[in-house]
């Protein structure tokens, strides 16, 4: 069955890589800042280390969180700037969990799907033609044999075996 359907086509930002570029855009602002600092106006108690700290902490957060929002108002613009296009599509009516995998592992195996199909059905075919083992009902000679061999079965009560 084949259809057409409405899809929209826009670029995205990933949010992931914004968010990154400015955590360490602030590490290094933070970087830059601890150079310019003069130990001698420090309060009493605190280092150019522990500055430093707070700095990286504070820098780096405000970096990641500013990287964020860049990333949501390129998104925002990206959605205004989206295009409508009606491609084909196939769509596949098949609700049966068992084809649905046969097909797929025929397609990863560069097989024809719809081929494995008829080969499925005569396969099957033919073993539910053959009876199973346990289907099997012993003849009484096989099942007085079976009970000499020891195979452990007790006789029923009463029994004058």
């Amino acid at each position: 069955m084949k259809d057409q359907i409405d899809v929209s086509v826009r670029r995205s930002p990933k949010y992931s890589v914004f968010m990154g570029i400015g955590a360490v855009l602030g590490i290094v602002l933070a970087g830059i800042l601890a150079v310019f600092v003069d130990p001698a106006d420090m309060p009493m108690g605190y280092t150019v280390a522990k500055g430093l700290g707070l700095l990286l902490l504070v820098l780096g957060i405000g970096g990641l969180f500013l990287g964020g929002l860049v990333a949501l108002i390129l998104d925002w613009l990206g959605r205004k700037k989206s295009k409508e296009f009606r491609v084909g599509a196939q769509i596949d009516m098949v609700d049966d969990p068992k084809e649905i995998a046969r097909r797929r592992i025929a397609e990863a195996r560069g097989e024809d799907p719809d081929a494995g199909a008829a080969e499925g059905g005569t396969a099957s075919a033919s073993q539910d033609a053959a009876p199973a083992a346990e289907d099997v009902v012993p003849t009484a000679d096989e099942a007085d044999d079976a009970d000499e061999a020891g195979t452990g079965r007790d006789t029923a009560p009463g029994s004058t075996v």
